[in-house]
């Protein structure tokens, strides 16, 4: 089972300097991002093709991220959730709203 990392305000930042990371952001009562995450955890552990990707979620209305939110303006910007973001050495790269695995492996693949 691929695993997803619940993301706390003392390991967000370390989670995201990861070689690969897919941050996964979302809220406590938003239901589609209960889904993806299911949906996440029930895939197998090589779904994403061998790659050392670190899956993590973050909830925007939990307390403790006002630091994560001020080092990540565009934050602000997302509307929809559950919103992804691809992140590779620290840098954010592909970024997309929804739920897909079908979208996930495109990206890691370079296809998006």
């Amino acid at each position: 089972m691929l695993e997803v990392e619940q993301l706390n305000p003392s390991t967000w930042q370390e989670f995201l300097e990861a070689p690969a990371a897919l941050l996964v952001l979302g809220k406590a009562d938003c239901q589609p991002c209960k889904a993806w995450i299911k949906a996440l955890t029930s895939q197998p552990g090589d779904v994403l093709n061998g790659s050392q990707v670190r899956v993590g979620t973050l909830l925007l209305d939990a307390p403790g991220f006002g630091q994560f939110k001020m080092t990540h303006p565009w934050v602000a910007l997302v509307d929809v959730l559950p919103f992804n973001a691809l992140y590779r050495n620290g840098e954010r790269g592909a970024e997309w709203a929804g739920a897909s695995i079908e979208r996930l492996l495109n990206e890691l693949n370079g296809r998006a």
